[in-house]
């Protein structure tokens, strides 16, 4: 019995070549249908590259120089947000944090107190930028340094990270918003006091 079998399904459709090449060419066009299927699913961020990252990258590094230099009056930094960009500062303001928005208002924040070339203060770390449907997000570390001048000790001010919304624009990615949460220590273990 099973020789028969065997002898039909080989006559079926003609001979064995003919099933087995018949039945490769269906499982060919379900393997190209299904996957083309599922793309249509994700998020449209396969346009993000790597040129893209390192961009931002970079504008994340220009904040710090921008910010800490105070150049152009403060429109160095301004300009590196979008028209209706915003920062918000958590550790500002009560609960909510206090915003500034408008280039303006963002300039006044590179202008105030000590700025310029030999003032280094702003020092980020462990980028991570993660591509989405409007653009990316990012997270990175940051701690504030006063670096002494002769006969003024180092200290480090304050820390904490920043959460942002990249958005690219006609003259490259901008921040659409950057958040700084500011790291808390409510109380130093007995060991390090």
């Amino acid at each position: 019995m099973t020789r028969a079998l065997a002898r039909n399904a080989m006559t079926w459709g003609g001979n064995g070549v003919t099933t087995a090449v018949g039945i490769a060419i269906v499982a060919m066009c379900a393997l190209t249908v299904l996957p083309a299927e599922q793309d249509t699913a994700r998020p449209a961020v396969s346009s993000f590259t790597a040129r893209d990252t390192i961009e931002i990258q970079q504008l994340a590094r220009k904040y710090a120089w921008a910010l800490d230099g105070g150049d152009n009056f403060g429109y160095a930094y301004a300009d590196l947000f979008t028209p209706d960009g915003v920062f918000v500062g958590m550790n500002q303001g009560g609960p909510s944090g206090r915003s500034y928005q408008g280039r303006d208002v963002l300039a006044g924040l590179a202008r105030g107190g000590t700025r310029g070339a030999t003032h280094q203060r702003h020092f980020t770390m462990n980028h991570v930028i993660t591509p989405t449907p409007d653009g990316a997000t990012g997270r990175v570390y940051v701690v504030m340094l006063d670096v002494g001048i002769v006969g003024t000790p180092n200290a480090v001010s304050h820390g904490g990270h920043y959460e942002d919304v990249y958005q690219k624009t006609d003259v490259g990615w901008r921040f659409k918003k950057r958040t700084y949460w500011e790291s808390k220590v409510d109380f130093w273990p007995e060991a390090q006091k």
